[in-house]
């Protein structure tokens, strides 16, 4: 496994560790319609990703 792999996944089991002995509420700062517009633009990409890797 790639030493960044090993940082990587320690961090994130830290971060894991830290947010469960420390919990907050997390406030979400974006509308549902910003929410939505984003996930669209994201499927229009993978889309489009998928379709061009058909050709």
């Amino acid at each position: 496994m790639c030493i960044f792999v090993k940082i990587l996944i320690k961090r994130i089991r830290d971060y894991i560790v830290h947010g469960n002995a420390n919990p907050t509420l997390f406030a979400w700062t974006a509308t549902v319609d910003e929410i939505l517009a984003k996930v669209q633009l994201v499927q229009a990409g993978i889309k489009k990703i998928v379709d061009n890797n058909g050709k």
